[in-house]
């Protein structure tokens, strides 16, 4: 299946347009925006950034970084993470729609997540932060929170282990919101797009005191999905989602500040977004309207289907023409009411205290939990043949300290954190219908999980400054970190038996069973009755643990307030985990090794014209050990053997197979990365402001014996997955009067090269694991009218057609 991202107010294989409306009342200031407008000097603005845990311009940190400010993020229309992404150079994302329409999996210079099949063993490769606290791990996977009154997104590449710890080894991603102040401000937004799409936000900032402030920021959308669900009893691709986060500043002293937010969020997904490609020879042969899918076809990418079709590479089934395949652009035949039902809090505080003597302490709380409920239609095809329901809860919380001071020719910071987080899942197959051996109303498989993590680390950097041009940064962390993946209530469905027999030996009745024995009659007369489940005891507890000591080692060079050069040296760590597999009745425990990355770069950051120009750049070396490979193969179980899916249905009826998924993780011996960025922004007039990145990535395998279709095959030598070689973007903005107030039209444009959907099974990657390339134009039009502003949002202007993930 494509995914087809749904995109709020966006258009997605034609321009969407939205129209939003963003008023100010009067009745709460006579100021129309946060912040004054006042006459600045033409130049660009100073970019800040906090890899280094703290605020400092970006001349004076050693790191390649890409900053998007309140502005940025307000006149691009950036909703959520895959719009920034678009802008960022060697980061690249996919969307499957698995874990609701946000869900978002990103890959930087070519360092992606590994998640397991079950959505449990969900190892992050790159840190993401929120008001300074890690929400690394959530039940609905990598956390994409809105960027409504957001303050400014950063997205650091490359390790950041010492500031940032574990799992930041591709780089961190730090979203800070805006904070309450001392005036009193207020502010309402609508919109309308397409597919039905509404918006609705808003902003008010009280000041209870002289020192206690308040904010509070709530947002909210609703959308029909792209797609229509032409099933009489299925759901529909739409969703709801609604973000609340309030805020309170409290200034007890005059060296004393204390910040505390409450982030709460509520995401409705209907069915995923997903177009059936017909590649599977599974129930994908249903959509060609054979048998129960509603006739609807199948989605036909730029002609690739018909062209492997053509080449031979896939058989039709007998008495099907290629000319009998419709093109499937905007339906789907789903008859089970799909849902992904997702709530998430994350709650921090973080207390500042200036000590005297340039000496600050910083403590940083956080927790978060997301609780996700779901029921899948796992064969899509219109026919009640099996569903998934999953229930996932997730809890984190982690204490940091941070101690750091400042001397005429020394800058230092010592640390220490603590966290844990659980993970528990319910997963459950659902027989509808007859389906291989089982019987209606049996679960092919079911259990319940839990992950547990826990794990503590310190931290120092110190930064010597020779002169008031060169410093030498000295920094590292040790960490120490526990994983434990342990399985319970693991149960297979048996096969059916005639009524009244004896079950086979180990299988028993559930509880629902006893008390209704599910029965059927098949074609010829003959009744049936369930054949009960059997325990699966082998391969249902994995445990492991991993220490490190990351690192960072730079030089930066500061000849003038509009120039710097540095070289590092660091290490990035993941730890290493346990996966157990047991739903195939074998014992099948995985124990990866921690991943370990050692990057050597070298960039510069340059304003020059006046400040009216800024370049940034950077190349990098980067060599990895023991890179952790995700590893999912479906093979067919025959009594004690294992035979690949596709090699089995190449020779026998697709309806025997017992569905046995072999789902680990494995370590790649040796990969490395290498490339290049470098980006822009230029003042050509004092209206007219053009922006460009540009990326190079070549990221492969050097030294990898994959588990692929359940035998070693040598891919040394070939790319790695969600790497593609080359990324680019740009934007123009002229900023001009009309009406007698302020307004801009602004052009943006970004590019992806072709890639691989994943890191597993890369020798039979095709389409649609394949992803292509793709090229995306927007325009925007803003106009304020005094406390007013209208602007116009056509995303995809040149309807280009692209996916990002497939399933």
């Amino acid at each position: 299946m494509i995914t087809k991202k749904r995109m709020v107010n966006r258009g997605f294989g034609y321009a969407g347009v939205s129209l939003v409306a963003m008023m100010v009342s009067t009745g709460l200031h006579a100021q129309a925006t946060e912040a004054a407008t006042t006459d600045v000097a033409f130049e660009l603005e100073e970019i800040v950034v906090t890899g280094q845990r703290k605020q400092q311009s970006i001349l004076d940190v050693p790191v390649s970084a890409s900053v998007f400010s309140a502005d940025a993020l307000e006149k691009g229309n950036i909703d959520d993470a895959k719009d920034y992404l678009l802008q960022t150079p060697n980061v690249s994302f996919s969307q499957s729609g698995r874990n609701g329409q946000r869900e978002i999996v990103i890959a930087i210079r070519g360092i992606s997540d590994v998640k397991g099949g079950e959505k449990v063993s969900q190892t992050s490769a790159f840190a993401t932060y929120f008001d300074e606290f890690s929400v690394g791990t959530l039940a609905s996977g990598q956390a994409n929170p809105p960027t409504y009154d957001i303050e400014s997104v950063e997205v650091l590449r490359g390790p950041q282990g010492v500031f940032f710890g574990r799992n930041s080894e591709g780089g961190a991603i730090n979203i800070h919101s805006k904070k309450p102040g001392s005036e009193f401000y207020g502010r309402v937004d609508a919109g309308y797009g397409s597919f039905g799409t509404f918006e609705l936000g808003g902003v008010v900032n009280v000041p209870i005191s002289d020192t206690l402030f308040s904010r509070l920021t709530v947002t909210g959308s609703t959308t029909d999905g792209p797609f229509e669900n032409l099933h009489p009893t299925g759901g529909d691709t739409g969703a709801d989602f609604v973000a609340v986060r309030g805020q309170v500043r409290w200034l007890p002293t005059e060296n004393t500040t204390v910040d505390l937010s409450v982030n709460y969020m509520i995401d409705d997904n209907g069915y995923q977004p997903k177009l059936p490609t017909c590649v599977s020879p599974w129930f994908g042969w249903d959509v060609l309207g054979a048998t129960n899918s509603g006739g609807i076809g199948c989605y036909d990418f730029r002609g690739e289907f018909s062209d492997r079709v053509k080449s031979g590479a896939i058989t039709l089934p007998d008495g099907v023409s290629l000319s009998d395949i419709k093109d499937n652009r905007d339906s789907l035949y789903i008859n089970t009411p799909d849902y992904t039902d997702i709530r998430t809090g994350i709650y921090v505080g973080r207390i500042e205290h200036d000590l005297g003597n340039n000496i600050n302490l910083v403590s940083v709380t956080g927790y978060a939990e997301t609780e996700m409920e779901q029921m899948l239609d796992l064969d899509a095809s219109g026919a009640d043949y099996f569903d998934r329901y999953g229930a996932f809860n997730s809890k984190a919380w982690s204490q940091e300290l941070r101690l750091s001071g400042e001397t005429d020719n020394l800058d230092w910071m010592i640390g220490g954190i603590y966290y844990n987080e659980t993970f528990d899942a319910v997963n459950q197959i659902l027989i509808k219908d007859f389906l291989g051996p089982w019987l209606n109303g049996d679960r092919a498989n079911e259990n319940t999980i839990r992950q547990e993590r826990d794990g503590w680390a310190l931290l120092g950097n110190v930064e010597w400054h020779f002169n008031e041009a060169l410093s030498l940064l000295v920094g590292g962390r040790y960490s120490k970190d526990n994983d434990a993946n342990i399985w319970d209530n693991v149960y297979a469905a048996c096969g059916r038996i005639p009524l009244g027999s004896d079950l086979e030996d180990g299988c028993s009745l559930a509880p629902w069973q006893i008390e209704r024995l599910p029965t059927q009659v098949d074609g010829d007369g003959n009744v049936f009755q369930t054949g009960g489940r059997q325990e699966q005891l082998l391969g249902r507890v994995g445990r492991t643990s991993s220490n490190d000591l990351s690192y960072r080692v730079a030089l930066n060079w500061k000849p003038s307030n509009n120039f710097s050069a540095y070289a590092s040296a660091s290490k990035g760590y993941k730890p290493g985990g346990a996966r157990s597999n047991p739903d195939g009745g074998f014992a099948n425990v995985s124990i990866y090794d921690k991943e370990e990355l050692y990057n050597y770069e070298v960039g510069f950051n340059a304003y020059f014209m006046d400040r009216r120009a800024r370049l940034s750049g950077s190349v990098f070396y980067m060599d990895w050990k023991n890179l952790q490979v995700e590893i999912r193969d479906s093979f067919c179980r025959v009594g004690t053997e294992l035979i690949p899916t596709e090699i089995f249905n190449q020779t026998n009826d697709p309806l025997l197979c017992v569905i046995t998924p072999v789902d680990r993780t494995e370590n790649a011996e040796k990969a490395r990365s290498q490339g290049f960025e470098l980006s822009g922004d230029f003042l050509l007039t004092d209206a007219l402001k053009f922006g460009a990145s540009f990326g190079y990535l070549d990221a492969k395998y050097v030294k990898y014996v994959a588990t692929i279709l359940g035998t070693g095959q040598d891919i040394s030598g070939q790319k790695i997955g969600s790497a593609p070689s080359l990324t680019a973007s740009a934007n123009l903005q002229y900023d001009f009067e009309a009406f007698g107030h302020d307004a801009f039209v602004r052009a943006e444009w970004s590019y992806r090269s072709v890639s691989g959907r994943s890191r597993s099974r890369q020798v039979t990657d095709t389409f649609p694991t394949e992803i292509p390339a793709f090229n995306l134009v927007n325009l925007r039009l803003g106009q304020d009218f005094g406390n007013q502003r209208v602007s116009l949002n056509v995303d995809n202007l040149l309807n280009e057609q692209y996916f990002t993930g497939s399933d």
